[in-house]
């Protein structure tokens, strides 16, 4: 079981989930927990299964084989209570495109015992979104704000936030991480947060999962992951092939003759002095999302 060294009680929880589309395999065994009080930044490639497998975790879609669950409810069984508690931004927002802004959160709200109608108008007001436009003829960044507001205004403590920031320009992005952020201050939630935006899920994240040829391909704190390192190593064929790379969290053959490592600061000195020969290493500046894509290669 993937699960995050320390914690315990998932609240998010996927084990051996699989999920084809025709002949396509999207997820192969998938496997993840996400403790309680975590917030988890789900990167990887396009197309490499992230919004499938945030569909499978809220019961949107059933999967071929494997276990989803939500509050250690299956995510295809979730009660009243458990969904109560789930607060969802879609990756693009299916909104009532004839209502305006207002009647969507006073529909929204009828659901929530918890929906707090203040928040939501306060959010309404700073982000600057409109409650009168009917939805369908909102700008793009602007239905997404909405979209936002009414998956924080019933005060969720488990959150699932597929791509919210897409449509958003910089200065919004900004307001809704440090939202994020201070609500979290306020109070304790789960969250599972996809995103291309390294810098975003940096700011509020305290772990990132990549997912990687349908599997998760590494699990990580944010500051460990912060702690590593990225060397190119570049020699004959024979001598990398022949490298051992026990030390290294992660090994790509970027091409014949060349290797792509990722090892932590405080031994790759060790390891790169012990590199044979004949094989030249490089050290790029670290950069945490550059790290992180090594895992997404």
């Amino acid at each position: 079981m993937a699960a995050i060294a320390g914690e315990v009680g998932a609240e998010f929880s996927a084990r051996g989930v699989r999920k084809s589309f025709g002949n396509r395999v999207v997820l192969d065994g998938f496997t993840l927990e996400v403790p309680q009080g975590c917030a988890v930044g789900l990167l990887g490639a396009n197309g490499s299964g992230k919004t499938t497998l945030l569909k499978i975790l809220l019961g949107l879609m059933p999967a071929d084989a494997g276990e989803a669950a939500i509050a250690g409810e299956s995510s295809s069984r979730l009660s009243p209570s458990v969904r109560e508690r789930i607060g969802y931004v879609p990756q693009s927002p299916t909104q009532f495109g004839w209502l305006n802004g207002k009647a969507v959160l006073d529909y929204i709200g009828a659901f929530y015992s918890r929906f707090d109608h203040d928040y939501a108008l306060a959010l309404v007001e700073r982000w600057k979104v409109s409650l009168r436009t009917p939805i369908g003829s909102l700008s793009p960044g602007q239905q997404q704000r909405l979209s936002i507001i009414r998956a924080l205004a019933p005060r969720p403590d488990l959150i699932v936030l597929d791509e919210p920031m897409a449509s958003l320009d910089p200065a919004t992005r900004i307001a809704v991480i440090e939202e994020l952020i201070s609500e979290k201050r306020r109070r304790s939630f789960t969250v599972i947060f996809s995103s291309h935006i390294t810098g975003d899920l940096r700011r509020f994240c305290s772990h990132f999962a990549v997912l990687a040829n349908g599997k998760l391909a590494v699990m990580e704190r944010t500051d460990e992951l912060e702690s590593l390192q990225r060397s190119v190593l570049k020699g004959d064929e024979s001598l990398l092939a022949g490298t051992n790379f026990d030390a290294c969290r992660h090994v790509r053959k970027s091409r014949e003759g060349e290797r792509t490592v990722v090892l932590h600061r405080d031994t790759a000195e060790e390891f790169l002095k012990s590199l044979p020969a004949g094989i030249a290493a490089a050290t790029p500046p670290a950069d945490l999302e550059t790290t992180l894509s090594e895992w997404m290669q």
